[in-house]
């Protein structure tokens, strides 16, 4: 008996139930079609903001687009919940990678939802999707686009500050250390006198744990680098632009374009290849310059060759002047890299080469525009031993000491000892490798020797009062390469 009158009341309530849902739908029938779409919408807000009022959550909503540019905190929420896809919140995951990428690329689904917890502090996010008709146009981005997206954050009210101040803050700077991690570094030049829009991944695979330079040297680099990186508050502090100018100077084949590479795969920086004979004037120069993005490195080639900057001081510079169309001044290339254009950027590596410093305008190589010079020599021992390890990894050989010992008679650049060593390039061909380098030396040698017995015997005397005075002046023309640089 007393079942079968909760059954009925269970029943009473069911219909009751069902009368009201029942009665709400035409109600909300009536109102569509009596009542102005106006109207309805403004009484459903106002329900909202009602049930909102009592609400303790607080919800940010984050779009993807302000204005024509993509919001930077989308981006970095974007980034940065793809490391958390493997909560049990989350239940589809978007993979993807492009040639760009080192990495696979994880991203929530449209309409996932996951928890975050920061500081004990629960984070609800979402991914909302909405469809956009194609026939919209009142979004900007939408006319490209098939779809808006844009993230919802819940929290509590009471962790508004929290999460404005601290966790938002955090995502921005987590989502900049990823993309650091996972950047392609790419090569630009110039077309048309622009910087050419398709982007090249630069791909070389040298660094500074496989250079065949000078040890001391490379630490010297090294060290700098690692100080300049460092150092923004001390430029900030000493009003200076935050730059660094590096001129690597030394005979063809002894690793300059070798050390820009290594030099741009340990800092993660783009590389801007600049050949100034594709440069019309100093405008064109200064627009470039404008072009080129912050953590990024400045390379001109052979500077001494691409167009007439030589020594003012010269005679021979006085007979020159720019060849074609170029127009490009020392003055205004001066100005690019070290007047008040300069500082319009920052963390910038500015970096010239040449085979012959003494052509170079003083001016241009100053402290404060070539900061750091270079000197990248002939082979040496250190630099041997790096090759042979490279090579076949060898650190030590019999015939070591014997190479070594030629290598302080002979003028011979990394990129010969490189070429021979190639030619045999399996562990199981080590031996022959080195006595082919053997056997090398000991030609060059003997060329050199010969050529030094042809030689009249009055050159022979100047020639060798000139060596005598290089090796008074530091460690000797065969020695390591030297630097020498005006500190930050």
């Amino acid at each position: 008996m007393l079942s079968q009158r909760k059954e009925m009341k269970t029943k009473g309530l069911l219909s009751t139930a069902a009368s009201i849902a029942a009665t709400a739908m035409v109600i909300r029938t009536i109102a569509n079609d009596f009542f102005p779409a106006e109207i309805t919408n403004y009484f459903s807000m106002r329900l909202r903001s009602l049930s909102h009022r009592f609400s303790s959550q607080l919800t940010i909503v984050i779009d993807e687009f302000r204005g024509h540019v993509v919001n930077q905190v989308f981006e970095a929420a974007d980034a940065y919940l793809g490391t958390k896809t493997a909560t049990p919140s989350i239940q589809r995951v978007k993979v993807g990678k492009t040639d760009k990428d080192n990495n696979l690329s994880l991203s929530m689904d449209r309409g996932g939802t996951l928890v975050d917890v920061y500081e004990s502090v629960e984070m609800k996010w979402k991914l909302v999707c909405s469809q956009v008709p194609s026939h919209n146009h009142g979004d900007v981005n939408s006319s490209q686009r098939s779809e808006v997206r844009h993230y919802e954050l819940s929290f509590h009210k009471r962790n508004k500050d929290l999460v404005i101040d601290s966790y938002l803050p955090y995502i921005l700077e987590r989502a900049k250390l990823m993309r650091e991690e996972n950047k392609s570094i790419k090569l630009h030049t110039v077309v048309y006198g622009r910087w050419d829009d398709d982007e090249v991944i630069f791909k070389h695979p040298m660094t500074f744990n496989s250079l065949a330079m000078d040890w001391e040297l490379k630490r010297a680099v090294m060290e700098d680098l690692e100080m300049f990186t460092n150092g923004e508050e001390y430029y900030k502090r000493v009003g200076k632009a935050w730059k660094r100018g590096y001129l690597l100077y030394g005979p063809p084949g002894t690793g300059k374009s070798s050390l820009i590479a290594a030099m741009a795969n340990h800092l993660k920086y783009d590389i801007y290849d600049l050949d100034l004979a594709d440069v019309r004037n100093n405008s064109d120069l200064r627009f470039l310059l404008l072009s080129i993005s912050s953590r990024s490195i400045l390379v001109v080639e052979d500077i001494d060759c691409s167009i007439e900057l030589e020594n003012r001081e010269s005679k021979e510079a006085e007979a020159h002047s720019n060849q074609g169309d170029n127009q490009i001044t020392l003055s205004g290339l001066l100005n690019v890299i070290d007047g008040l254009w300069s500082c319009c950027g920052e963390e910038r590596i500015i970096i010239f080469t040449t085979n012959h410093k003494k052509r170079l305008d003083p001016a241009l190589v100053r402290p404060g525009r070539m900061d750091m010079h270079v000197h990248m020599s002939y082979c040496n021992a250190s630099v041997f031993k790096q090759l042979a390890f490279n090579y076949f990894g060898i650190r030590d050989h019999g015939v070591f000491e014997q190479i070594e010992k030629l290598l302080e008679e002979v003028n011979v650049s990394p990129a010969e000892v490189a070429g021979e060593l190639l030619k045999k390039n399996s562990n199981s061909n080590a031996e022959a490798a080195f006595q082919g380098l053997l056997k090398f030396l000991h030609e060059k040698k003997e060329k050199g020797e010969e050529e030094t017995a042809n030689i009249p015997s009055s050159v022979q005397f100047s020639t060798i009062f000139i060596n005598q005075s290089s090796r008074g002046r530091g460690r000797g023309r065969r020695g390591r390469g030297r630097f020498r640089h005006s500190g930050r």
